[in-house]
C-alpha cells in the first residue's frame, strides 16, 4: 500500500472522530434542555409536579405550602417583588413617549468661557475642613465592644446607658430596646436567621458561639447559669468560670458581673480588692454602671476625691442614678464637695428630664433655694 493511501485512511478516521464528538455534544445539549424543561415543570421545594406558577414566572410550586416555605424561609418574596418591579419599570420605559430631539446647539466663535473648577475645588475643600472640625469637636464615642460598636446596628442611634438592650444569639450582636420589640419572633435583620423557637435551640446556638471563643456569647452563657435561664440549673460556680473566661478576652460586661460575685462571695471566694480591680478595669473602658460602682466602693473606703471623680464620669455619660447622686452631693456638700446649688440644680434637672422621681422631688423641695 502506498504512502498516499495511508494518509487518506488517517484523514477518514480523523473525520469520523470529529463527527462522533459533534453528535455527543448535540446529545448533551438535548439532555440539558430536557432537564431544564423538567425543572420548570417541577416544584422547586419538593420536586413534585408543579401546579402553581410564581408571579415572577421564574419558579413553580406544587402547593401553597411549598410556596410559603420559599417565600418566608428562603426569602423569595423580596426577589419576586424585585423581578416584577424591574419588569414593570422596563415596560413603563418602553411605553413612555420619547422626548423630542433638542435643537442643534449654536456654536459661538471667540474666547473660551471661564472655568469654575477652582471655585468648586475651594468649596469642596472648605466643606471637608468644616466636617473635620465638627468631628474633632464631637468625637464618636469609643465602643466598649468591637462587636457591639458605638450605635445600634439597626436604627443607628447611640446606646442609652439607662435602657436595656437585647442580645441576638444568632449573630452575637446587640440591639436597642425599641428595635428588639420590632423584630421579636421574626427574622434577624442582621444575619437573616429566624429567631430561636425554644430554649433548646437558643442554647444550642449560644454554645456554638462559645466554642468559637466569642466573648459576648461566653458572657451571655454565664448570665444564663447565673440566673438559671434557658432551662439550665442555676450555678454560680459555672457562671464565675465563664465570666473569668470572658474577662480574659476583654469583655467589660463580664468584668462587672464577676466583680459583683467577688464582692458578695457568690460562686467565688469573697475578695473585695479583686472586685474593685475588676470594676476599675470596666470603668476605665467607659462603662457608666461600672463607674458608679467604683464610686460607691471608693466612698466606702473613704476616698472622697476618687468617688466624686468616677461618679462625675458616670453622670456625664447620662446615667440617671449618677446624676441624681451628684445633685445630692452638690446640694448637701457631701464627700468633701463644696456646696454649689447651681451645679446641684443642673444635675437634678438632667435626671428629672429623664423621668427620675427622686430628682423631681428634690427640685420641688429645694425650689426656694435653687431659684427660677
Amino acid at each position: 500500500m502506498s504512502d498516499r493511501a495511508h494518509v487518506t485512511m488517517a484523514e477518514e478516521e480523523k473525520g469520523e472522530e470529529k463527527d462522533w464528538q459533534k453528535k455527543a455534544r448535540e446529545f448533551e445539549q438535548v439532555k440539558a434542555r430536557a432537564k431544564a424543561l423538567r425543572l420548570r415543570l417541577t416544584c422547586v421545594i419538593c420536586g413534585e409536579k408543579a401546579k402553581l406558577n410564581c408571579p415572577c414566572e421564574t419558579t413553580q410550586y406544587c402547593t401553597v405550602a411549598c410556596q410559603k416555605v420559599d417565600w418566608r424561609d428562603r426569602g423569595h418574596r423580596k426577589a419576586c417583588k424585585k423581578i416584577r418591579d424591574e419588569r414593570a419599570a422596563e415596560a413603563a420605559r418602553a411605553e413612555a413617549p420619547k422626548p423630542p430631539p433638542s435643537p442643534p446647539r449654536e456654536v459661538f466663535y471667540g474666547p473660551a468661557p471661564r472655568s469654575h473648577a477652582d471655585e468648586v475645588r475651594a468649596r469642596i475643600a472648605a466643606e471637608h475642613e468644616a466636617a473635620r472640625a465638627r468631628r474633632e469637636a464631637n468625637p464618636e464615642p469609643e465602643p466598649v465592644s468591637a462587636r457591639y460598636g458605638p450605635r445600634c446596628p439597626i436604627c443607628l442611634e447611640e446606646w442609652d446607658v439607662n435602657a436595656k438592650h437585647m442580645f441576638l444569639v444568632c449573630c452575637c450582636r446587640r440591639v436597642c430596646e425599641s428595635c428588639s420589640d420590632k423584630i421579636r419572633l421574626k427574622l434577624c435583620p442582621l444575619c437573616r436567621l429566624p429567631c430561636a423557637e425554644n430554649n433548646a435551640e437558643h442554647l444550642a446556638r449560644l454554645r456554638r458561639h462559645v466554642e468559637n471563643e466569642v466573648p459576648e456569647a461566653i458572657t451571655s452563657l454565664g448570665n444564663a447559669y447565673s440566673n438559671g435561664r434557658l432551662g439550665l440549673v442555676k450555678s454560680d460556680k459555672k457562671a464565675a468560670k465563664l465570666y473569668k473566661r470572658a474577662v480574659e478576652r476583654g469583655n467589660v460586661e463580664a468584668m462587672c458581673s464577676l466583680a459583683v460575685m467577688y464582692m458578695h462571695g457568690e460562686g467565688v471566694k469573697h475578695n473585695k480588692n479583686k472586685a474593685i480591680q475588676l470594676m476599675r478595669m470596666a470603668a476605665d473602658r467607659g462603662v457608666a454602671e461600672a463607674q458608679k460602682m467604683v464610686a460607691g466602693a471608693f466612698d466606702e473606703a473613704g476616698d472622697d476625691q476618687e468617688a466624686v471623680r468616677y461618679m462625675t464620669l458616670a453622670g456625664e455619660q447620662g446615667l440617671t442614678e449618677a446624676e441624681t447622686a451628684l445633685g445630692h452631693l452638690y446640694a448637701g456638700g457631701l464627700d468633701g464637695v463644696e456646696v454649689d446649688f447651681q451645679e446641684a440644680k443642673r444635675w437634678f434637672a438632667r435626671a428629672a428630664a429623664k423621668g427620675d422621681e427622686e430628682a423631681k422631688q428634690a427640685l420641688a423641695r429645694n425650689a426656694h433655694i435653687f431659684g427660677a
